[in-house]
């Protein structure tokens, strides 16, 4: 792939190890609300990349909780702030690989279903929002991943031709994305519950450090 001109990566489990962080906020809620118990491997199984709306939804579908978009966005924001998200460490060889990715002259550009006040906390606090170019987040889409409309709005802003552009993502709602916007994907995660759903991505690894060998 060392034809592809610009690299879009996902946010949250690609560049920074931020499920942990989610998990451990929404547990205490959804117990001291609703007396649901979860684990961590259900929080990657039935959570892990989606959005907060989609969460409330299997909720009341799984488990016939039923709740509201606006409190459960009010409770998490509140534990998001006391638990301060600039503790949110960098995924391994985050800054390399872009660091490594500017140096070659490869565009790079951020798609998230998160917000853009949680990409400038966490990226601002790494001192990484300099190397993209320009960042699709939530609130600059009408329909998140798993639609394809944030790597299609990605697309139309780099001006390539989608062959010449690839999607770093960890979660099988990310490569539906990308796949479903004419992307190829590269995926990177280590959790066995994401891996053995991202078996159509063209390349899948480990970690951020073996997509050197790929991309340059």
């Amino acid at each position: 792939m060392k034809h592809v001109q610009a690299v879009l990566f996902d946010l949250d489990g690609t560049l920074i190890d931020s499920e942990h962080f989610y998990y451990s906020n929404w547990k205490p809620i959804l117990q001291q609300n609703f007396d649901l118990e979860i684990d961590f491997e259900d929080w990657l199984t039935f959570f892990a990349g989606h959005t907060l709306v989609r969460n409330v939804h299997f909720l009341k579908e799984q488990w016939g909780i039923e709740t509201t978009d606006e409190f459960m966005w009010q409770e998490t924001r509140a534990a998001y702030a006391r638990a301060d998200m600039r503790t949110i460490a960098l995924m391994p060889y985050a800054k390399e690989i872009l660091e490594d990715l500017q140096q070659s002259g490869k565009r790079i550009a951020l798609v998230t279903s998160s917000y853009q006040t949680t990409v400038d906390t966490v990226l601002g606090h790494h001192g990484l929002l300099g190397f993209f170019e320009f960042f699709i987040t939530r609130e600059r889409v009408e329909h998140p991943k798993p639609n394809p409309e944030p790597y299609t709005l990605a697309i139309e802003s780099m001006k390539l031709p989608a062959n010449e552009i690839v999607a770093i993502e960890d979660t099988s709602t990310g490569l539906k994305a990308a796949h479903g916007a004419g992307l190829s994907c590269i995926a990177v995660s280590r959790q066995e519950v994401e891996r053995a759903r991202l078996s159509a991505a063209e390349f899948m690894l480990d970690d951020l450090a073996a997509v050197r060998e790929i991309l340059l």
